[in-house]
């Protein structure tokens, strides 16, 4: 969800210049074996054929995506499917500027995840922090994919871990959860762990908890059972969480919480919607360099989130919900953030959010233009600015990561 601040700025349009497609710079093999100086990304990998259950592209599950009315359809932004193979692809009732029918992706294709850690290769990007959410636990595409990353991974010479998102997780209804995790980590991401790919540090393999103090309805009793069922698990994982943007201030609201985010080994704070392009420059100063020097202060390493823009609004309903179309003005946006957050803070390691989120509009892979985008559901989708190429921000990031990278 995006703040009022967010909202009323995503509503202006940059009259920057367009951008061609930016110099690669790629680089050799990772060292999974640390998680200081990576530039990573978020994954959600939840995109599937029609009829494959909760695919993330449209609510009328098992029925072919086409021109419906906002909250039928599940995303904001439309990807450019160019560069990956056929077979993972599948027709649309969306018809293109061109007449031609607009195809979609499944993500738990293999080459799907094998041209996205091609990407990653070519733009420098050290990896991904593979999401694995609770209400998905046993849902094998899920697993399925996480073993489709791997072998991408070790190929492409990238990193991955995993992150278990909470915010399905429910206090009133614990029931089963510590021995779901437990047991999914032992059987599922273990084996995982003896990748060449799987990020470790000091000797620990990486995973991320997220959603302490932000999952409305996980209270601090049950995320201090969580984090300790975890953190005591064998292989003993190193561990990041994922926090509230406003975590400092639960030392006073909301000590039984704070107190948990102390436990941790990174602190990254949830910052997507925090702040809009004209108000980046008075969080950064006033939000992101104070959450560095505290976690300094108390031993932490402190990794920030940044974003490239987003929206949610056909995900949430269309105008009736409020949330417009946003626009990333033209780079600008994201780019003050890896200038500041990135290279002049030089964090122990980059989150970014999010390698191929379409719904909330915040991916940084192959997305069509204005000029390219079916005009349906009324009044259409969002675009990159026309004439950008379709890997933009992914290129964007790689300029900066490999700048990131020369800092260590």
């Amino acid at each position: 969800m995006f703040s009022a601040a967010v909202i009323a700025s995503l509503l202006s349009l940059s009259s920057l210049s367009t951008a061609s497609p930016l110099e690669r710079r790629q680089t050799g093999p990772i060292n999974a074996s640390s998680l200081e100086g990576k530039f990573l990304y978020g994954y959600q990998g939840f995109f599937r054929r029609p009829g494959q259950g909760n695919d993330h592209w449209a609510i009328n599950y098992g029925e072919i995506p086409g021109p419906s009315t906002p909250g039928d359809v599940q995303f904001d932004t439309f990807p450019a499917v160019e560069q990956y193979p056929d077979e993972c692809l599948f027709e649309t009732r969306f018809i293109l500027p061109d007449g031609s029918k607009a195809k979609l992706f499944e993500s738990n294709c293999t080459g799907i995840i094998d041209t996205h850690f091609r990407w990653m290769s070519e733009n420098s990007i050290d990896g991904i922090l593979v999401q694995r959410f609770y209400n998905d636990i046993n849902d094998q595409s899920f697993i399925q994919l996480l073993s489709q990353v791997r072998t991408a991974a070790e190929k492409w010479g990238r990193g991955f871990a995993v992150e278990y998102d909470l915010s399905q997780v429910s206090s009133d209804n614990f029931g089963s959860v510590i021995s779901d995790l437990q047991n999914d980590y032992a059987n599922v991401v273990a084996p995982l762990i003896s990748s060449p790919a799987y990020l470790h540090h000091e000797g620990r393999p990486v995973i991320e908890l997220w959603g302490f103090g932000i999952a409305s309805n996980l209270r601090s009793p049950e995320a201090q059972q969580i984090f300790s069922a975890l953190r005591n698990a064998n292989p003993n994982p190193y561990v990041i969480l994922g926090v509230q943007q406003a975590w400092r201030a639960d030392k006073n609201d909301r000590p039984d919480f704070y107190n948990i985010y102390t436990q941790g080994d990174v602190i990254q704070p949830w910052t997507v919607g925090s702040y809009s392009n004209d108000s980046y420059d008075g969080f950064y100063s006033g939000t992101t360099v104070p959450d560095k020097q505290l976690t300094d202060s108390i031993n932490l390493k402190y990794s920030p989130v940044i974003w490239p823009g987003g929206s949610d609004r056909n995900r949430q309903g269309g105008a009736s919900s409020g949330v417009p179309f946003g626009n990333r003005w033209n780079g600008t946006f994201y780019t003050d953030q890896l200038d500041k957050a990135v290279i002049d803070l030089k964090p122990f390691f980059v989150f970014s959010a999010m390698f191929d989120e379409y719904p909330e509009s915040t991916q940084a892979i192959a997305t069509l233009d204005f000029s390219e985008v079916p005009p349906d559901p009324n009044p259409g989708f969002i675009g990159l600015d026309n004439g950008f190429d379709h890997n933009y921000y992914l290129q964007l990031a790689g300029r900066y990561a490999v700048r990131y990278h020369e800092l260590f």
